[in-house]
Parts: C-alpha cells; sequence; structure tokens
C-alpha cells in the first residue's frame, strides 16, 4: 500500500473520460514548521471527490487520492 501511487492511479480512471478536470487544492495547513499537517482537496470537474492529510503536501495528495478512487468506485 505504500508504495501505490494514488495520484497516478486516479489520474488513469479520470482520463477514461474526455474532458474531465482533476485538480489538487490546499485546504489547511496545521502545527509548527517541523511538525506541520497538510490537508488536501482533489476536485473533479469543480467538485470535490477527496480529502486527505498527510506530513507532506505530497503525502496530503496522495491520501485524498486514495480517497477520491474510493469516492468514484462507489458509483
Amino acid at each position: 500500500d505504500a508504495g501505490r501511487d494514488y495520484k497516478t492511479a486516479l489520474q488513469e480512471i479520470v482520463q477514461r473520460e474526455n474532458g474531465q478536470v482533476l485538480a489538487y487544492r490546499l485546504l489547511r495547513e496545521e502545527g509548527p514548521d517541523h511538525a506541520k499537517l497538510f490537508t488536501v482537496a482533489v476536485d473533479l470537474n469543480g467538485t470535490m471527490v477527496g480529502e486527505g492529510s498527510g506530513r507532506s503536501k505530497k503525502l496530503a495528495e496522495q491520501a485524498a487520492a486514495k480517497a477520491a478512487i474510493a469516492t468514484l468506485n462507489q458509483d
């Protein structure tokens, strides 16, 4: 699970349909510099489909992408 690239997997899912727009945005940045917690949302066509947190923006984006994949797989 740790080696899984959820951002790439999400991109592949989204690219199955043309005209899809995927965007990551930082929602929150909390804590002291040495122990920051980032919270990122991932939007598909302007609608939030996932949210995730992590100790870096990259980890938060991965967590958000994982949540988005779970959301999209429910449909």
